[in-house]
């Protein structure tokens, strides 16, 4: 791997982790504590992080030279989840109209066939 591929993948993941930890350093305790109990919620654990961690992977398998299609797979698999369970969770809880849910459906199969046709 080379260097620039290196520098690459720090960004990824090294700006994300410190831009979040400064934000969460200029709370005040009030607001550190609903972040802290919204980031144990199990709908965050297994919704928005799978999300955000398989994007993060999906963009590290992809800063590879010919491209890690192990990583990416993975990467998109987890945000495949993420969709997925965010998606139940709001049919379940009756949040959403029926043609939200069904745009939801169809962006998500969308995605998947977008995905396996140009990666």
């Amino acid at each position: 791997m080379k260097t620039h591929h290196l520098i690459y993948v720090a960004f990824i993941w090294v700006v994300p982790i410190l831009l979040s930890w400064h934000a969460f350093r200029k709370m005040n305790e009030k607001e550190r504590q609903e972040i802290i109990i919204g980031i144990k919620h199990p709908l965050f654990i297994l919704s928005i992080l799978p999300l955000i961690i398989g994007f993060l992977v999906f963009l590290t398998g992809s800063v590879f030279a010919l491209g890690s299609r192990i990583m990416q797979n993975f990467g998109i698999s987890l945000v495949f989840f993420g969709w997925f369970v965010l998606w139940v969770v709001n049919l379940m809880k009756k949040n959403e109209s029926v043609t939200k849910s069904l745009s939801m459906i169809v962006v998500g199969i969308f995605g998947v066939i977008v995905y396996i046709y140009l990666f």
